[in-house]
């Protein structure tokens, strides 16, 4: 298996991506590293000095199991320690039969999103230093 670097994050489901994320900047400092937009979910990982954080809200018209205006836990996040171990696990989960999104490159660092048999979403994440 490739390396995990531990939890990296905890996401929550919010009713407005755009407020939140203010609120987070603007109240506890936390700043921008991803952001991902697709046609079932809004989503931001933040981070700052308590942590990082994913606010993700879902579109209204999403099929996926979850109230889009329920607040809660979402998804959990792991951290790799490397660029290239994204890509190793892309090759593990393609291996496994596990369908994922593929890896997005962004300036802070890299995601990947895959779900559980539970339907749980998870994500593997790499921030560059």
């Amino acid at each position: 298996m490739p390396d995990l670097a531990g939890l990296r994050h905890v996401a929550i489901t919010v009713s407005d991506r755009e407020a939140s994320a203010r609120w987070y900047h603007d109240v506890l400092g936390f700043e921008e590293l991803f952001r991902e937009d697709s046609p079932t979910r809004l989503a931001c990982v933040m981070r700052g000095a308590g942590g990082v954080v994913g606010l993700v809200q879902f579109v209204p018209a999403s099929a996926d199991r979850f109230d889009p205006h329920h607040p809660g836990l979402d998804h959990l996040a792991f951290g790799v320690p490397t660029r290239e171990g994204m890509d190793e696990w892309a090759s593990a989960l393609d291996a496994a039969g596990v369908a994922h999104s593929g890896v997005t490159d962004g300036a802070p660092g890299a995601i990947m999103n895959f779900k559980d048999p539970d339907g749980i979403a998870l994500a593997f994440y790499w921030a560059r230093d």
